[in-house]
């Protein structure tokens, strides 16, 4: 699921996946443009999506590396749906 949702979200205007490396985990980082992830989290949260925050002082040498101040956490787990990614794909897309 976080590998379909990687490459949703991937392909949108002024979203950009963090994640790196050759074994990715379950958890997809995206950076959005002109967005605090922490407000981002807190706003999609709203509509039933349930996200978290990590701020670059959680991780500062990752987040140096990826010039990044912070990084919306999706969480996708083996009962989401597709329909349910698709979803966060139309709420992040808006």
């Amino acid at each position: 699921m976080a590998t379909t949702l990687r490459g949703k979200l991937g392909g949108l205007n002024g979203i950009r996946v963090l994640d790196r490396g050759s074994e990715l985990a379950a958890i997809a980082t995206i950076e959005v443009s002109g967005w605090d992830a922490t407000e981002l989290s807190k706003l999609l949260r709203t509509t039933g999506i349930n996200t978290s925050a990590s701020l670059r002082a959680y991780a500062v040498i990752d987040m140096d590396e990826k010039r990044a101040a912070s990084a919306l956490r999706l969480s996708p787990h083996y009962y989401n749906t597709e329909g349910e990614i698709d979803r966060v794909v139309e709420t992040l897309r808006a």
